[in-house]
């Protein structure tokens, strides 16, 4: 963990019905730099996410009274909630590969595993950290890699969340079954991430691609921080035909 003051606080929901499991990841996140608060009803976490700011929901699949799942459920549909769109993750001891899929489509930016490393953990909050205080998308750098054609910057964006949105319909099961398998994929990623200015997904899919090489774990913190920007990305291609997003 770094030692330095965060440069973006991040406000965190924890919703874990388990004692122990709740206490190390209330710990955890305030040592990381984030303020949290925290429930053990899935009631309890939907009032408080419909009333007040969070940058991070961490939500238990199996919680009393409303389920993970169905609480995010709620909470999107409601035009009210504050925190209607925050950042959602799932936390959870045991998920095959289907039930994974299925909270990922159910609007879950990443599955947290339990037990979790501090390692793990701490890479997503510092994915987090970069969504909110970093620009995903570099228009300059992009611009210039394009000689000045927002044109063609626009239409290589276009091709690049094509490939994102195909390689997050299925990254879980080969990181999980075959991870040697996306080693290549995340190789060309780098240079289409040049082209179109996304030098933060670059970074994480290079540190990824080194760890595959290195024949690391799925679980590795470099494979939760890719994953978690893989879906950030995605997330500002889908937003950067209305909102540029410049960086100094």
């Amino acid at each position: 963990m770094n030692d330095g003051a965060p440069d973006t606080l991040l406000h965190v929901l924890l919703a874990e019905d388990d004692a122990v499991s709740q206490r190390f990841f209330a710990a955890a996140l305030a040592a990381l730099g984030c303020v949290v608060d925290t429930c053990d009803r899935g009631d309890e976490a939907l009032r408080l996410a419909r009333t007040r700011p969070y940058d991070l929901l961490l939500l238990d699949v199996r919680l009393p009274a409303i389920g993970g799942a169905d609480l995010l459920h709620a909470l999107r549909a409601d035009a009210q909630a504050v925190s209607r769109d925050s950042v959602a993750l799932a936390s959870s001891a045991a998920l095959d590969f289907s039930q994974r899929r299925t909270l990922l489509a159910a609007g879950f930016a990443g599955i947290v595993p339990k037990p979790v490393t501090l390692a793990t953990l701490e890479a997503l909050v510092q994915a987090q950290r970069l969504r909110l205080g970093h620009a995903l998308l570099d228009d300059t750098a992009a611009l210039q890699a394009l000689g000045r054609s927002r044109d063609s910057m626009n239409a290589l964006r276009g091709l690049l969340a094509a490939e994102l949105t195909e390689l997050a319909g299925d990254f879980e099961h080969r990181l999980h079954h075959d991870p040697a398998s996306l080693v290549e994929p995340l190789h060309r990623l780098q240079a289409a991430c040049g082209f179109c200015g996304a030098p933060t997904l670059a970074a994480a899919a290079a540190a990824l691609e080194r760890d595959l090489r290195q024949r690391h774990a799925g679980t590795s913190p470099a494979a939760t921080r890719f994953g978690a920007l893989l879906a950030a990305t995605r997330s500002a291609l889908g937003n950067a035909g209305s909102t540029a997003v410049n960086v100094p």
